[in-house]
Formats: C-alpha cells, sequence, structure tokens
C-alpha cells in the first residue's frame, strides 16, 4: 500500500550506524572511567561544571536509547530514554552522546 494524503504509512527508524558506533565507544570507556580518580564533568550546560555520573553501559533496544544516569544536585541530567523516531530526541541524544564521549576521552586522557 502506497503512502496517500489520507493514509500517511509511518516508518519506524532503528538506531542509525552512527549512534550505535558512538555508544559502544562510549561503553567500552566506562570501566576505564570508574577506574580514574578524577569525574568527568561538561561546562556544557552553562557556567558551572556538571557531573556526568553514569555508572551502567548505555542500553539500546530497538529505536529507545537508555541513559542511566545518577542524580545529583550538579549532575548534568540526561533524559533517561530518547527515542530516535522523535527528531527532537534524535538532535538531543547526539549532543548528550558527544558531550558522554568528551568528557570521558578528557579523564581517560588525565588518567
Amino acid at each position: 500500500m502506497l503512502p496517500t494524503k489520507n493514509n500517511q504509512m509511518k516508518t519506524k527508524k532503528k538506531v542509525s550506524k552512527a549512534i550505535m558506533n558512538r555508544v559502544i565507544a562510549i561503553n567500552e570507556m566506562l570501566p576505564s572511567v570508574l577506574n580514574a580518580d578524577d569525574i568527568p564533568t561538561s561546562y556544557a550546560g552553562g557556567t558551572f561544571p556538571y557531573y556526568i555520573d553514569i555508572r551502567v553501559p548505555i542500553v539500546v533496544s530497538n529505536q529507545f536509547v537508555y541513559i542511566k544516569e545518577e542524580k545529583g544536585s550538579y549532575s548534568y541530567g540526561f533524559s533517561k530514554r530518547y527515542n530516535v523516531n522523535n527528531e527532537g530526541q534524535l538532535d538531543e541524544l547526539k549532543y548528550d552522546l558527544s558531550i558522554i564521549k568528551r568528557a570521558f576521552n578528557q579523564v581517560i586522557k588525565n588518567h
């Protein structure tokens, strides 16, 4: 059945390969970051450093990506679940993954 004006077919996207590669890279860095003395921080949220307190790997399930962050007063505040079918959440996911990866790389470089 072809999509028409009255019958719009919704296509469900799966997580792209670029996002999967970034998630895999972050999950591989996680043990090194947890063993380091430094805490990953980012100034992306404002003028004060925000802690990126991720202790469990990022999970990908169908079109959803789950980031479990320990909540604290100065934690960055990632969304718990991102839906890649939603353009706004997809852009937010890309930005948040880049923040996590940059902060993890900085901790590993200084360790």
